[in-house]
């Protein structure tokens, strides 16, 4: 009885439709399964009826981006009712806030002397895809401009890089209190990749977040080492949180990263996640 937690379709920017996803995880075995895509739930319901279908159990999920006090951060939302008609709301909103920031890039990236235009951004996205970054960079590795993704990201859209513009997001309390809205238990992700400030732990920026309602920490994740997840075991137990795993996979965005692979190259055990997260799962 395994789990992957963590996970994005063609509806934000991975590279296995909804259906696909779930019959993937299924033909591997996964148990629980949670569809996790950027700031949209399009694609949940198609998921849940593939599970139903399969006899799979699911988590409807959400990553919601967030910034602001106490930083940077990515939350799950897990366990949530995608139908809530807040959470519907606020995510068309992102998806407009996402497609004026995609506006910006472009023009950066003309100004750059790339020349690139949203239509040829759009013919490398599935249909209905919540455009992103990645792909901006499958674009323009189409296009000749760079040699690979990693080149794409380095020299034009990583946080950093020339052609890069921050999105508007929700701050972590507002992200917080909608995943409770809509029914769902919020946990950050990644805490190994969070970018933090010379004064800051990770200790110091996950309490920050607790004291806004934070349920827990993705405490299992494909790349951590086994010191990574026992440092974060224990932060966990420290705090009184819950605690998630998941592969982040995106199919062929992320190659290097497995569906279902979550504990340093091997599954995760579902007895291993809290009785409440597993709770939360439909069938």
């Amino acid at each position: 009885m395994t789990a992957d937690l963590h996970t994005h379709s063609t509806a934000s920017d991975g590279t296995f439709t909804p259906t696909a996803l779930v019959e993937a995880a299924h033909s591997l075995g996964i148990s629980l399964l949670a569809l996790t895509d950027h700031d949209t739930t399009a694609g949940v319901s198609e998921a849940l009826a593939t599970a139903r279908r399969l006899g799979m159990s699911f988590l409807p999920g959400v990553e919601l981006s967030a910034e602001g006090p106490p930083g940077k951060c990515h939350l799950l939302g897990l366990g949530i009712d995608p139908n809530y008609p807040r959470l519907i709301e606020t995510l068309r909103q992102l998806s407009q806030n996402r497609r004026e920031r995609n506006a910006k890039i472009i023009g950066r990236l003309n100004a750059l002397g790339v020349a690139i235009t949203m239509d040829d951004v759009l013919a490398h996205a599935p249909q209905g895809a919540n455009i992103g970054r990645p792909h901006f960079a499958a674009t323009l590795v189409a296009k000749g401009a760079v040699t690979d993704t990693k080149e794409a990201f380095d020299r034009y859209l990583g946080d950093e890089a020339a052609a890069n513009v921050e999105k508007e997001t929700l701050s972590p309390a507002e992200a917080i209190a909608l995943v409770h809205e809509a029914g769902g238990l919020c946990f950050l992700a990644h805490p190994g990749l969070l970018r933090r400030s010379q004064h800051e732990t990770h200790e110091s920026r996950v309490r920050a977040l607790a004291v806004l309602g934070l349920d827990g920490i993705e405490a299992y994740y494909s790349s951590y080492t086994p010191a990574n997840e026992a440092f974060f075991l224990r932060l966990a137990e420290k705090l009184s949180l819950l605690v998630t795993g998941g592969s982040d996979f995106h199919g062929a965005n992320k190659p290097d990263v497995p569906l279902g692979v979550v504990r340093y190259g091997q599954p995760l055990e579902l007895t291993l996640l809290p009785s409440r997260l597993r709770a939360l799962a439909v069938a």
